[in-house]
């Protein structure tokens, strides 16, 4: 395992997360306007029950974005340390190239 490539990775993951949230800020707010713009009846009733089931969605989406993202982080931040600490102890195998 490379560090640098587990953080691009990461940092994919993190590029990802930062553009859903965006989308789903923005169709909050689309449909915030819509329904504040006095839609009533079953149909706005119905199309705020979906919604609201697809902004939860897209929260836990996102959620899990972040702890993949924390996680990859971490991750490499241990494969890095674990390689110094070994390359310490035996030069020859230092993956610093």
């Amino acid at each position: 395992m490379v560090p640098e490539e587990i953080r691009a990775v990461g940092q994919f993951v993190a590029d990802i997360a930062r553009q859903l949230r965006s989308g789903l800020n923005s169709a909050s707010s689309d449909v915030a306007a819509l329904l504040a713009d006095g839609w009533r009846g079953d149909a706005s009733n119905e199309f705020f029950g979906g919604w609201t089931e697809l902004r939860d969605g897209g929260v836990k989406i996102l959620q899990a974005l972040d702890v993949m993202t924390e996680r990859l982080g971490v991750q490499a931040n241990s494969y890095q340390a674990t390689d110094d600490s070994t390359s310490q102890q035996f030069p020859s195998l230092n993956l610093h190239l």
